[in-house]
């Protein structure tokens, strides 16, 4: 991807009457979409921690979240920070050019290099040898009006005024083009950010549960740390043909985030289970709650599949809380 310098200085033309209007313009269009881009990031992300408070979102969702968001969206977004780096680059470049001096009669009008977001570091080494053109161009033109004074063509004094009225009227121009240039490149880099923050929190509320869904049904194990928990709940085929039925236990984490998750020794009887039409059947479960994985009062949340070979299923939401240990009374 290339971006040649001439094709981006629109407000090249701009003169001393319209500067601090356009400077002010510039400013406040640059405050405009900062405090809009920090407007809708902040309100994407107070949706975002309103569903991990109600549990639509788990705890660890930024965590979880973020990796997959670099995987699918780092490289268009080097790509679009390469493109916004290319236009400002071009656009400075043209901007040094047009406040280099006049090039001499019969000298050649030195070019600014295109920069290649591909080679970056080529273009400083193009860019170092540019400026250095254009330092000669400029000491000819100071030579040129040095021999005027020497021939008696230009005064001492009309050389002096000149030079100070180019250097006061390029100068303010120079700077007012510069900092239109930042606040462009700073208004930019602000629209690129808050465009993928947007992406990367609204992704995450679309993987939040619908609150119009039914709820899901929560089984509690608890016992003493270091003795087993059990429970169990009832499951019935409502359909007109035999359903086989399976489980899938995933792994328990603390419902905090806090450590890493593991897979629970869960216990599932009966094992093997085919419900006949109408039928129904008591489920049981048993988990021990070994004190290397759980701590006392401390919650951990998993959740157990209950499937046919169809696409039914039934989500059950593991609640797991170990208390203390029951001491052993003295006789």
């Amino acid at each position: 991807m290339t971006t040649s310098a001439p094709l981006q200085v629109g407000r090249a033309g701009q003169g001393p009457d319209d500067g601090a209007s356009s400077w002010s313009d510039a400013y406040a269009r640059f405050l405009s979409g900062s405090l809009a881009n920090a407007q809708k990031t902040l309100r994407l992300y107070q949706q975002t921690l309103e569903c991990v408070a109600a549990g639509r979102l788990p705890s660890t969702i930024f965590q979880e979240y973020y990796p997959r968001f670099v995987q699918r969206h780092g490289a268009v977004y080097g790509e679009r920070l390469s493109q916004v780096f290319a236009e400002f680059m071009g656009r400075f470049a043209e901007l040094n050019k047009r406040n280099a001096a006049s090039p001499a009669d019969g000298d050649d009008e030195v070019p600014p290099p295109v920069f290649d977001a591909r080679a970056p570091a080529r273009w400083l080494e193009q860019y170092a040898e540019y400026a250095g053109k254009l330092n000669a161009s400029a000491l000819k033109a100071y030579r040129r009006q040095l021999d005027q004074v020497a021939e008696g063509t230009l005064s001492p004094e009309d050389a002096q005024q000149k030079a100070a009225d180019d250097m006061s009227r390029g100068l303010e121009h120079y700077l007012r083009d510069a900092g239109q240039l930042y606040l462009q490149l700073m208004l930019e880099l602000d629209g690129l950010r808050g465009g993928f923050e947007g992406e990367y929190l609204g992704g995450m509320l679309a993987l939040a549960d619908d609150p119009t869904k039914e709820e899901v049904t929560a089984v509690v194990l608890q016992a003493p740390l270091g003795g087993v928990a059990f429970q169990s709940f009832t499951i019935e085929n409502t359909t007109d043909a035999p359903m086989p039925v399976r489980y899938l236990a995933t792994e328990v984490r603390r419902m905090d985030g806090v450590g890493p998750a593991f897979a629970p020794k869960v216990t599932i009887a009966p094992e093997v289970l085919e419900l006949a039409p109408g039928d129904g059947a008591t489920i049981r479960l048993s988990l021990p709650l070994e004190a290397d994985r759980f701590e006392v009062d401390v919650p951990c949340v998993g959740f157990l599949y209950v499937m046919d070979e169809g696409e039914r299923r039934v989500d059950l939401q593991l609640r797991i809380v170990a208390t203390a240990p029951v001491r052993e009374q003295e006789e």
